[in-house]
């Protein structure tokens, strides 16, 4: 017989008490595991008389002691799944451009090679993604000035509209209440 007799407790119990350790409530227990919130209750309740103690969290403690199924392997000792991927590409190189026709327009290309392998980047696909603040810390903004003012024109109108909801909401509201 183990100690608190753990040994007595089944599947549902210990899956409830698991769950305990994690700080869950039994909502979120009852969710975690398909089963009601009434359930979970009377799981831990059975579970806390047979290993005799007054709370759901002393019972998940002293079942943690005991527990060797939910032991934390450290990531030290697992073998890794990740394939080499070849020689690696610098991004500092001069780049070659060349002009390649797709639909009919002429996108520029840049390309950095090494080896076998080729980092192509098509600078008509980073041009369509321009944002008006910076994505990385110290990055200039290279809009231009009709982007700018584009930007400016949407955001304006963005404002515009969600300021219109807003007092529709609340005219709404105002002749709910009468």
């Amino acid at each position: 017989m183990t100690l608190y007799n753990v040994d007595k407790l089944n599947k549902g119990q210990r899956a409830c008490l698991r769950l305990v350790l994690g700080h869950l409530n039994s909502k979120e227990i009852g969710r975690e595991l398909g089963i009601s919130p009434h359930t979970v209750d009377q799981r831990l309740r059975q579970s806390m008389r047979i290993m005799g103690v007054a709370s759901r969290f002393e019972a998940a403690r002293k079942f943690a002691e005991t527990d060797t199924s939910g032991t934390y392997q450290p990531l030290i000792y697992q073998s890794s799944d990740i394939e080499n991927s070849g020689p690696s590409v610098s991004l500092t190189e001069p780049a070659k451009q060349d002009e390649t026709p797709v639909d009919g327009l002429l996108a520029k290309r840049s390309t950095v090679d090494r080896g076998s392998a080729a980092l192509t980047m098509d600078r008509a696909a980073m041009a369509t993604n321009r944002l008006p603040i910076p994505r990385y810390r110290g990055d200039k903004n290279k809009l231009s000035i009709i982007e700018r003012f584009g930007w400016i024109i949407m955001i304006a109108i963005g404002s515009a509209v969600s300021f219109g909801g807003i007092l529709a909401g609340l005219e709404a509201l105002s002749r709910l209440r009468g």
